[in-house]
C-alpha cells in the first residue's frame, strides 16, 4: 500500500528491502514428545535407534536442560520433552527426511506432539546451539 501524510493525495512508494536473500538449508528437526513412562536415560537410548540413515539423534532435552547424553540423574522432568536430530556427516535434511523420521518415531508407540525444523541461513545456524558433539 502507498500512503502518505494524512489528507495528503500524494502517494509514497512503500520501502523495499535490499538485503540478498540468504541460502536457507534444513539440518535437522526439534521433535517434541508427551512421554511419561520411564528416565531421560531410557528415552535417549531408544530415540538414538530411530534416527535411520540420515539422521543422529544429538541430545535430549526437558525443561531447556540436557537430560540426555550425560544428563545428571537428579534433574527433575516433566512430560515434555524435545529431541534434536541432525543430519549425519553434517549433511542436509529434505521434508521427506523428516516425515520418515516422525514415522519411526510413531511406530515406535512415542507420541509426538509438535516440530521445529532447523534451519542454516548462509552455513550458519539459525537455531539455538545444543551440547557440544
Amino acid at each position: 500500500a502507498k500512503y502518505g501524510p494524512a489528507g495528503s493525495t500524494k502517494e509514497v512508494a512503500a520501502a523495499t528491502n535490499a538485503a540478498a536473500p540468504q541460502k536457507k538449508t534444513l539440518v535437522g528437526v526439534d521433535v517434541y514428545l508427551d512421554w511419561t513412562k520411564g528416565k531421560p536415560d531410557d528415552l535417549g537410548a531408544a530415540l538414538a535407534t530411530l534416527g535411520g540413515d540420515r539422521a543422529r539423534l544429538q541430545a535430549v532435552f526437558n525443561r531447556g536442560t540436557v537430560v540426555w547424553p550425560n544428563g545428571l540423574p537428579e534433574t527433575f522432568c516433566t512430560d515434555h520433552w524435545r529431541a534434536r536430530y541432525l543430519a549425519k556427516d553434517g549433511g542436509t535434511f529434505d521434508h521427506g527426511d523428516v516425515l520418515e523420521l516422525l514415522r519411526r518415531i510413531d511406530q515406535a508407540g512415542y507420541d509426538f506432539i509438535k516440530t521445529e525444523h532447523l534451519y542454516n541461513f548462509d552455513g550458519l545456524p539459525g537455531y539455538s546451539a545444543g551440547p557440544a558433539s
